[in-house]
This record gives structure tokens, sequence and C-alpha cells, in this order.
């Protein structure tokens, strides 16, 4: 069998939603030669998401110092035995498909991001207002966008051959912006696909970490993405390329 390994960090009291998580993961239908685990990693040492998982061997619980979003994946990532990686919110749902179709699409190229479905907290949804079309993607595409203050997806769905995300170092050390970090990383060395059919209803709630006006202090912020574009500037300059 072969393994996908969903990776995801959470914090105590930001777990509320982790049981429906993991429902919409038990539910995901693979190819008969595939299997997924589950790499949960609390950013702290309180142990109380634990609690909200069930008993299910597919899943890997672990515990650390209080460091961010970023440095938790990464823990969670070093447990990882799969050949694909998928990364997965502690509030957001999988959609049917979702993982199926990642693994179809790494098949071919070496990373994907895909759409998604804002899930608002009355229940109603959205669809992605700027998603590409779907199939091989320019490679200087989100590196642009990102450069002009937009980018058209949400990075949160990126899946990628995990030994390409250790090669680029995982999740790069920041205080938010880890996923565009990573995707614009991976954007610079090695072609990706975008998926337009939608992964996951990504769950907008006041006490999500994007939600907070002191996640966006103008200079916090402007130092996040300063940061990830010298990244993903530096790996084009090298030259150096993912086979």
């Amino acid at each position: 069998m072969r393994t996908i390994s969903v990776i995801t960090a959470v914090h105590e009291g930001g777990h509320h939603f982790i049981r429906d998580t993991y429902e919409s993961l038990r539910e995901q239908k693979l190819p008969d030669d595939w299997q997924w685990e589950w790499c949960v990693q609390e950013d702290g040492t309180s142990g109380i998401p634990a609690s909200s998982l069930p008993s299910d061997p597919r899943i890997t619980f672990g515990t650390g110092l209080q460091a961010r979003i970023a440095v938790t994946r990464n823990h969670a990532l070093a447990r990882a035995t799969g050949d694909l990686i998928r990364t997965l919110d502690a509030d957001d749902v999988l959609l049917p498909g979702a993982l199926e179709r990642d693994i179809e699409t790494l098949e071919r190229v070496s990373w994907c991001v895909s759409a998604c479905v804002d899930l608002h907290e009355d229940g109603t949804t959205a669809p992605g207002p700027y998603d590409p079309p779907g199939g091989p993607l320019e490679p200087t595409r989100f590196y642009h966008e990102v450069q002009e203050h937009r980018l058209s997806v949400q990075a949160t769905t990126f899946a990628a051959h995990r030994r390409l995300v250790l090669a680029l170092g995982g999740w790069q050390a920041l205080s938010g912006a880890e996923t565009i970090a990573l995707l614009l990383a991976a954007e610079a060395v090695t072609a990706g696909e975008f998926i337009a059919e939608p992964s996951v209803l990504y769950r907008k709630h006041p006490n999500q970490t994007t939600a907070s006006n002191h996640y966006w202090e103008p200079t916090e912020a402007a130092t996040r993405i300063d940061a990830l574009m010298q990244r993903a500037s530096a790996l084009r300059e090298s030259g150096w390329k993912w086979q």
C-alpha cells in the first residue's frame, strides 16, 4: 500500500471543528493501492485537542513548544511516512474525491493546489472567485500574483511529493503565510497543476487565525511576504530544479 500523509496543525481552542475534519477524511475514497494517514500536531503541550480525536490507528498526534503553525506542521511532517503530503487545516472539511484527485494529479507533477468553497457561519457556501483554469500552471503565475498583492488560490489546499517538501525545508518558519511560502518555493523549482474541482470547504469563523486584526498588522504582514518572496527569488536565481 502507498500512503498519502495529511498534515494538520492545531492549537488548544482551535480544535472545536476537528471532529468534522476527521469525518470528512474518513469518508475519502482512495485508489485500491492507497491509504491515508493523518499527522496531527498541537502547537502547544496541553494535549486537549487530542480529546476530540477518535481512536483510529491511522492518526498520530504530537505536541510541542508553542511556535506557530509553520513549525507545528514541520513537526508533523517529521512523522509522515507517505510518498505524498496533503495540507489540511483543523477547521476545514475535505470534499468527496479530494485525495483521490490529488493522487491522480501527483502521478504527473510534483505538486498541486485545488479550488475550495468558502463555508460561512450561517451554513451558506460560496466558490472561490478568482480560481485559475484547471490544468498545468504557468511557472511564475503565483509568484507574480503575490507580487501584485493577490493570490487566486487557497494555498492550504497544497499537496506534493513528500521528498519535494523535505528538500524545500517544509513550511517556512514565519508567523503566517507559510502555506504561500511553500507554494512559491515549489513553483520555483518544478511544474505544478491546479485542480478545478473544489477539494475543501474552507470554514470562515471569527476565531480563525487570519480573522484576527493583529494577524494583519501592516509591518508584520509585509515582513512575512518579503521573507517568502526572498526565498522564492533565491530558488529561482539558483537555477536548481526538482526532478
